[in-house]
């Protein structure tokens, strides 16, 4: 009897699920506005990596240095020059406060510890390897850049 009471009610809930309850918005019964988002992307995988890592691993709170110079970081693809971009924010008051060789240490250190952890997913860009990185001041300009594994400042 127990055994008839379990599946009757599993049934019932087969029947909810799949019978009574709407079906997922598909591209054909969406609403003519609607259809542009619900048709596929084209994306590449490495531009599909990249977002994953930045939502799965990046979004949270990182204390990148020790000085509060950098406070984010975003990814995309290139093209040509580096497999990988990165774009690093950074806090102009720190940036003018820090030493010039510190500052490099940190910029130098915070490519490294991104492609680190980006190297789970893309196996090449570990220890800053085929990566290139822009360092910008917050609501400004580009400071400095990493390419070729060297930092360069653009002041």
């Amino acid at each position: 009897m127990k055994m008839k009471k379990i599946l009757l009610m599993g049934a019932m809930v087969f029947l909810i699920l799949v019978i009574l309850v709407p079906s997922s918005m598909t591209a054909t019964d969406a609403p003519a506005n609607l259809k542009k988002y619900i048709r596929p992307a084209e994306i590449t995988k490495l531009d599909w990596l990249l977002l994953k890592a930045e939502v799965n691993d990046f979004s949270k709170d990182i204390r990148w240095d020790d000085h509060g110079l950098i406070k984010g970081v975003s990814f995309f693809a290139i093209n040509g020059r580096a497999l990988v971009g990165m774009t690093f924010l950074v806090n102009k008051e720190q940036y003018i406060a820090l030493s010039g060789d510190t500052t490099k240490k940190v910029f130098e250190d915070v490519v490294f510890l991104a492609s680190n952890i980006l190297m789970y997913s893309i196996p090449e860009v570990k220890d800053g390897a085929n990566v290139f990185a822009g360092f910008g001041i917050i609501g400004g300009k580009i400071v400095a850049e990493f390419n070729d594994g060297q930092v360069t400042f653009k002041r």
